[in-house]
């Protein structure tokens, strides 16, 4: 298609409020006709450049739209200037594609995104074709991170599933939690949609133990992330390779030059003892510290959270 068809295609889009989608290419400055210079999202549709202001683009304040970069937005055309250029907005478009995604998707659907925010709070602000969806906080992991905007980039492509969708109505403006204060940003089609990445690694992890024999079984060396304490001065919980979690002891060794003093986070070398599929429970003997690290811990239970 040659850029006069699509330029006549996105005039009748104009006349008609078809929405359209293109892959954000860059961001901007750019001077249209006799207006100043202002920086504009462009976006290419069908080998056409197309140009969004910020405004019409998000209603979140972002410090950076690089996140939107070579991902697929929805848009409508706004108008045609006399010299060719076409301005679009993404914000119209939304209320538009969001009717379709409420039609087509419902809650337990898994679907794919890509992170467009995330506040200090670890509230999530994530793009699900074209349309805007939330992560809560508890909803990212069993275990909770302090500030996740710390390494989860604006860009970052997720698997996630629907765990809520509602509808918001007008009387709910004066809502006062924290959360919602975030979220009513993001209400651009009348409905709310959560979703879920915690849900998606549970699933993952029942296959895994469903099928544990494939994976583990009794003898098997692996190494494992220790993510916290168990019953017992030698009980850690140990974090597998595949993200199942189960309980681990030092051997004998060990324990008598470390005891209960292995912080967390400490990547370990195991001995797989026992694996119950129906439990869903397992067993290691932790045999191996990386050496570089053993002269930076302590003495036995310096680390300990039994100590006193």
């Amino acid at each position: 298609m040659n850029n006069q068809a699509v330029l006549e295609l996105l005039q009748e889009s104009m006349r008609r409020k078809y929405v359209q989608y293109g892959v954000v290419e860059n961001i901007r400055p750019v001077k249209l006709g006799k207006d100043s210079s202002e920086e504009l999202i462009l976006i290419n549709f069908n080998g056409v450049i197309v140009y969004c202001r910020k405004n019409e683009f998000i209603t979140r304040d972002l410090t950076s739209y690089s996140g939107f970069l070579q991902t697929t937005v929805p848009f409508v055309v706004k108008h045609v200037t006399t010299d060719g250029n076409v301005i679009v907005s993404r914000i119209e478009a939304v209320p538009l594609v969001s009717r379709a995604f409420i039609r087509n998707h419902s809650v337990g659907d898994m679907v794919n995104g890509f992170v467009t925010g995330v506040t200090e709070n670890n509230l999530v602000f994530v793009d699900v074709e074209g349309v805007p969806c939330l992560i809560p906080p508890q909803e990212w992991d069993h275990v909770r991170t302090s500030n996740l905007r710390e390494f989860l980039k604006v860009g970052t492509e997720l698997d996630l599933k629907i765990i809520s969708i509602d509808e918001r109505k007008d009387e709910e403006a004066d809502e006062t939690s924290a959360v919602d204060a975030i979220s009513k940003t993001v209400v651009e089609f009348g409905y709310r949609v959560r979703l879920s990445r915690r849900a998606v690694l549970d699933e993952a992890k029942a296959k895994i133990w469903d099928n544990i024999e494939d994976y583990y079984t009794r003898g098997d060396s692996t190494v494992a992330k220790i993510t916290g304490f168990g019953a017992g001065q030698n009980s850690y919980f140990l974090e597998l390779p595949k993200g199942i979690v189960i309980l681990g002891n030092l051997q004998s060794n060990l324990r008598r030059q470390y005891g209960g003093s292995l912080p967390q986070g400490l990547t370990v070398h195991v001995e797989i003892v026992s694996m119950d599929k129906q439990a869903r429970r397992g067993k290691a003997r932790i045999f191996k510290i990386d050496p570089t690290l053993q002269s930076t811990l302590r003495k036995p239970y310096a680390f300990s959270p039994y100590s006193t």
